[in-house]
């Protein structure tokens, strides 16, 4: 590339594109290309120094958003962070309009081909495509047949990855007609370039992203069955297993949509009816992200039963709900298809392709699998039939064997290859610290339209160093870009804000939870306060095994090691005076067990589930409240060097809790008070009632014999010693403490104010206020309330200190036993107890 008199700012300098590729920036002179020009000058212009000052700006946006590609499973199957490039992906808008066209009429031409195959199946019966192709294929099922759809589509939202060849001609590299992946990412793509480069992105005149999602949601409101103004929309998803669950979750909440599984779901008399607390309520349309076979158990032979629901293909039948993408939708998208794509346009469209498809041979015909055999090192092998997420064979395994292996291969079962001509991919410049070369592809993304589609003015871009089929290098890792398509002219600022002239009902949320969705709010309440209650518990025995109080906390640190213990922190022996010196020295030994995963009690175990609650209700939280739990994940990890020690431990804990204080914070300010809210509260106050009692208990039974300093640290790990001190002084009797940790309902951390907001928000949970009576919840919580205010704590304390137990005891054997029984009765009436569904074919006689 030429060298600039600003040489020192270019950040281009020295970037040399790969031989027998064509350059998207650079003219084989070295010099820019025209429509690219004015990007190059003025990041030029911005210089290097700022130009990664803004980079690293972006790049902390992407961690503290979390934005991954894959989802979270298991705490060691961690996401991988979204590799997004500093430097957009730029192509003109008459380019792009060629483009568009082509996109257009493929589209239109792949929908034809569901529409008949499931429909009529002329072009099997004139011969067009080979039988054998289409019922050989795993996703060609009976259940997905249908003679009529609304608005007569099955495609509604269709995906082409692209590839502009070493002659400068884009080329289809596959077609994505299940669910088309990416939109989300693209749309995170466009957010975070344009704020790294806002004055560019107006200098440069960018298409914006907002139509296409504005004739989406349109496409999506006009499949409702009764043709409602508003109809409820839902995103079907794979959960939180799926490597596109943020996507989902992304998507769902940027189009205004309920987040559901399979499980969210259920069929009653033809209609789809989502689960919510206040019962089930109808489901008018669903934006399929889930694969055709995994979304009905009950007929889908090799359907997860876990992910569908049972009886959806009879009530897409029958017309009760609109689904987009249509099920069965999948089936075109296997490499076998592309090699019939130039007779089929020719058979329904009576015209060429307007863009090729990358050159395709399926082996079940004689004269393709001839040559395929013949020119193994040009071509790529695939497996014919594709299954989205099940590529069985991989690629990359066929791609590995020897030719002789692999020919044995086929020959053994032709009808189940297919192959390719390997691509070469164009090239652009990426920013990693430098300027280097990479291959790119673009996913373009339509959105059907009335009669035609809409394309989306920008893509997902995508790179890699390697020229390695698009599906081996994802697997490898891959980098993405922001897609410019640069207009002429000034464009106009688009919103998917409805009109202002649009009357909309006034309402407040009330019951339309999702039970799934309040079953892991519910949990992430009670991992949220055992973490804070845990934190507290080691902060105050860490402060007392070391430094200089050590020698003055025998009497403390016996008692913490009891609490500790009964919450599953450190080995039982620790409690036991007589088998704690036979033990290694617990200074060493709790560090380890802070941070240990392989223990499912550990506070690092019990953050883990936390992230884990978090990731999947992330649609139900703010962005700042799924900011600190983020914080929350990736600031308690021991130090990355040496050896985990006390201090280390005192240092994380702190933060820890300062960020747990920030979470209650931002629910107890900015939380709108409905379900979510409710279900959120009562696992907290459920398990820090728990906690309350396992702290009382362990300290006080039997009572120690110097009470003085245990009050204290009693005081201190329940979060009320300055409140204590500020009625009472340095006078400390157990009365006093007990009162201020039981009975004191001004006091927020103590048990009768936690079964005070019990009361409130059982109260407030939807059910038939017109049945006579309470409910089971309501009559458990109201005895726990009356129990601790019935209390003559005064008399309590007394009896107590005369070694009297028996009293106090039983009151703890009481609301342990109560609490449980609360939280099953609410878990019993209101959350997720799914069974897995059977196919017919599993319960029929045999």
């Amino acid at each position: 590339m030429p060298t600039s008199p600003l040489s020192v700012n270019n950040i281009f300098q020295g970037y040399t594109p790969p031989g027998g590729a064509y350059d998207e920036f650079l003219l084989d002179t070295g010099e820019p290309r025209l429509h690219a020009k004015n990007f190059l000058d003025t990041v030029v212009k911005i210089g290097r120094e700022e130009f990664e000052h803004r980079w690293q700006q972006a790049q902390r946006t992407v961690q503290a958003n979390d934005f991954a590609y894959s989802g979270v499973v298991t705490p060691k199957d961690q996401p991988r962070p979204w590799e997004l490039d500093a430097i957009p992906f730029l192509i003109s808008s008459a380019e792009w309009k060629t483009i568009s066209t082509a996109l257009r009429q493929r589209a239109q031409l792949l929908n034809l081909i569901l529409k008949d195959l499931f429909g009529k199946q002329t072009l099997l019966k004139n011969g067009v495509l080979p039988a054998e192709l289409v019922y050989s294929h795993p996703g060609f099922l009976r259940a997905y047949h249908r003679e009529q759809l609304r608005n007569d589509c099955f495609l509604h939202f269709y995906a082409a990855d692209l590839a502009r060849s070493p002659n400068g001609e884009w080329w289809v590299l596959a077609d994505r007609t299940e669910a088309a992946s990416g939109i989300g990412f693209a749309l995170e793509n466009r957010i975070l370039t344009s704020r790294m480069f806002p004055e560019l992105f107006q200098q440069c005149n960018v298409e914006r992203l907002a139509p296409f999602f504005i004739a989406a949601q349109e496409t999506l409101r006009k499949l409702t069955p009764q043709s409602l103004e508003n109809p409820r929309v839902v995103l079907l998803s794979h959960g939180p297993t799926s490597p596109n669950y943020f996507e989902d979750a992304y998507l769902a909440r940027y189009l205004g949509y309920t987040l559901v599984e399979g499980g969210d779901l259920a069929v009653r008399k033809n209609q789809v009816m989502l689960k919510t607390l206040g019962g089930l309520i109808p489901v008018d349309v669903i934006f399929r992200r889930q694969n055709s076979r995994d979304c009905d158990p009950l007929e889908m032979k090799y359907s997860n039963s876990r992910l569908g629901v049972s009886g959806l293909s009879q009530s897409a039948r029958s017309g009760q709900v609109g689904i987009a993408n249509a099920l069965g939708s999948g089936l075109i998208e296997s490499v076998a298809f592309m090699a019939f794509m130039p007779r089929l346009s020719k058979a329904l469209l009576g015209t060429e392709l307007l863009m090729p498809g990358v050159a395709s041979w399926w082996c079940g015909d004689p004269e393709q699998l001839s040559y395929v055999l013949k020119n193994l090192e040009k071509l790529t092998i695939y497996p014919a039939f594709r299954i989205r997420g099940k590529d069985n064979p991989s690629v990359e395994s066929l791609n590995q064997m020897s030719p002789k292996k692999l020919t044995e291969l086929i020959k053994s079962h032709p009808s189940g290859f297919a192959a390719q001509e390997k691509v070469i991919r164009s090239s652009v410049p990426v920013w990693r610290g430098q300027i280097q070369p990479a291959h790119l592809s673009l996913r373009a993304y339509a959105v059907s339209s009335g009669d035609s589609y809409t394309v989306m003015q920008g893509a997902l871009g995508r790179t890699s160093t390697s020229l390695d089929p698009l599906e081996v290098s994802i697997r490898k890792g891959e980098g993405s870009k922001d897609v410019w398509i640069l207009s002429d002219e000034p464009v106009e600022h688009i919103t998917l804000l409805n009109e202002q002239g649009r009357t909309i009902s006034l309402k407040r949320s009330g019951s339309e939870l999702p039970s799934r969705a309040a079953d892991n709010i519910f949990w992430l309440g009670r991992q949220l306060e055992r973490a804070e209650a845990l934190a507290r518990l080691l902060r105050s025995a860490v402060n007392r095994l070391s430094g200089e109080t050590r020698s003055t906390s025998d009497l403390e640190v016996p008692v913490l090691l009891r609490c500790l213990a009964d919450q599953g922190q450190i080995e039982p022996g620790y409690a036991i005076d007589k088998m704690r010196n036979q033990l290694p020295p617990i200074e060493h030994v709790l560090p380890t067990a802070v941070f240990d995963k392989s223990q499912s009690s550990s506070l690092r175990s019990i953050v883990d589930e936390l992230f884990r609650l978090g990731s999947i209700v992330r649609d139900r939280i703010s962005l700042d409240t799924w900011r600190i739990i983020r914080r929350i994940d990736k600031g308690f990890q021991p130090p990355g060097y040496g050896t985990t020690n006390l201090s280390d431990v005192l240092t994380i804990t702190d933060d820890l809790i300062t960020e747990l204080a920030a979470f209650s914070g931002i629910v107890m300010e900015s939380m709108t008070r409905t379900q979510a809210f409710r279900f959120l509260e009562l696992g907290r106050r459920v398990e820090r009632s728990l906690q309350i009692i396992s702290l009382v208990k362990n300290s006080f039974v039997p009572m120690p014999e110097v009470q003085s300093p245990i009050f204290e640290t009693v005081l201190e790990v329940a979060d009320s010693l300055m409140t204590y001190r500020s009625r009472y002084l340095s006078n400390l009797q157990l009365a006093a403490v007990l009162d201020l940790l039981l009975t004191d309902e001004s006091n927020p951390r103590s048990l009768v104010f936690q079964f005070m907001q019990l009361a409130k928000h059982v109260e407030r949970l939807p059910r038939n206020r017109e049945l006579p009576g309470y409910t089971s919840e309501q009559r458990l919580v109201m005895t726990l309330l009356h129990s601790v205010r019935m209390l003559d704590i005064q008399e309590i304390a007394d009896t107590h200190c005369l070694g009297d137990y028996e009293p106090l005891e039983k009151l703890f054997e009481t609301w342990d036993y109560q609490l449980p029984k609360l939280s099953e009765a609410i878990s019993h009436r209101y959350l997720v107890h799914a069974v897995s569904s059977h196919q017919l074919s599993d319960i029929s006689p045999q």
